[in-house]
């Protein structure tokens, strides 16, 4: 039951704001910003066989609960909890736990117009690692999958790195570019129907017609007016005052343009796109990136192998935690930030260690 539902996939700087920036200028469409806490409430509820009005409400106030979900505000979604609490209890007895994430994102505040709803996504760049189990809990759901570049993804990471998005180590960001890759291309392959992989670089060099081959896709109207939406800038930003917002995706107040491409060729040096390269191998040609240098070298590959082992083992457990009970995920998804900042101030000095013997 419900509206269809589709996913936005990729590695974080890939373009993933932008495809979901277009697809919320659509007036058939709702995804809201970044609120990856699907995972978590599916754990809590998953159990819950009927959903009286008892469980209803239970969900509702657990949503709404403050603090509960540290890394993201659920203000940022801007639902009016009436109207949301009203609509969920309409469908009493008459759902699933998936209904009700669907729903949440459904109620999202948009600031383009909206006319009927075909259809609701979802943009989280950290649920590329859970893909295979996303599949099992949404079946029916669409994944459109993006990905960039893996030397200017890294360079677009490490001009970020004080946002503290990711480790901005040139190794460990190949390593998980070629894992989420490989990924998508597993599950392509397995789900051919569902899954639709596209390159940063065909999206900004093609818009039009690369969003019209995604409308087709979706099974939705191809609206191009979606181009536009530049000329909410001001409203955007009234809406959503955060500074880190606007400075993380300041580029998406501009045209769909090519400004972003090829960044790797004037900031990166010759070593680091020989190690990215090497890393990158068959899948960079499998995505039809242009290596550089296809030459084997024993001494890239000593050099590479630990993070490309640390990143492969890394996103594994992240899988694996996600079946947790719902107190030890949560605990992890408030915590694990800690992790990360502490990794951060050790890789920032790995970094400047490593120029300093450039």
């Amino acid at each position: 039951m419900g509206v269809p539902f589709f996913f936005i996939l990729g590695r974080p700087r890939s373009g993933t704001t932008l495809l979901k920036t277009l697809f919320d200028a659509h007036p058939n469409v709702k995804i809201p910003p970044e609120l990856p806490i699907f995972l978590p409430l599916y754990q809590k509820f998953k159990h819950v066989k009927t959903w009286d009005r008892e469980h209803i409400l239970s969900f509702v106030d657990h949503v709404f609960q403050p603090n509960v979900f540290n890394n993201r505000k659920l203000e940022n979604l801007k639902i009016d909890r009436e109207l949301f609490t009203a609509d969920l209890l309409k469908m009493e007895r008459n759902c699933t736990i998936q209904d009700l994430l669907v729903k949440l994102n459904e109620h999202s505040f948009s600031v383009f117009p909206k006319q009927d709803i075909r259809l609701v996504g979802d943009k989280n760049p950290v649920y590329s690692v859970y893909m295979k189990r996303l599949i099992r809990i949404f079946p029916k759901a669409w994944f459109i999958c993006i990905i960039r570049d893996y030397r200017d993804n890294y360079i677009s990471m490490k001009n970020l790195q004080e946002v503290k998005l990711e480790a901005p180590v040139l190794t460990l960001q190949i390593a998980r570019w070629v894992y989420v890759t490989k990924l998508f291309l597993a599950c392509q392959n397995r789900f051919p129907d569902r899954f639709y992989i596209i390159r940063y670089e065909d999206l900004v060099t093609k818009p039009q017609e690369s969003f019209r081959e995604l409308c087709a896709f979706l099974s939705i109207p191809y609206v191009p007016e979606v181009f536009d939406y530049y000329k909410k800038k001001d409203e955007l930003i009234k809406t959503f005052p955060n500074p880190m917002i606007v400075k993380i995706h300041k580029s998406l107040m501009d045209p769909v343009n090519t400004g972003r491409m090829d960044l790797w060729k004037t900031q990166m040096t010759g070593l680091e796109v020989k190690i990215a390269d090497q890393i990158a191998g068959k899948t960079a040609d499998l995505m039809g990136y242009s290596r550089e240098t296809t030459s084997f070298s024993w001494g890239v590959y000593v050099k590479s192998l630990p993070m490309a082992v640390y990143g492969k083992i890394l996103f594994r457990l992240m899988h694996w935690a996600s079946f947790l009970p719902y107190r030890s995920s949560r605990w992890l998804s408030l915590n694990l930030p800690k992790l990360v900042r502490v990794y951060s101030r050790f890789s920032e000095k790995s970094v400047v260690a490593a120029q300093e013997k450039q």
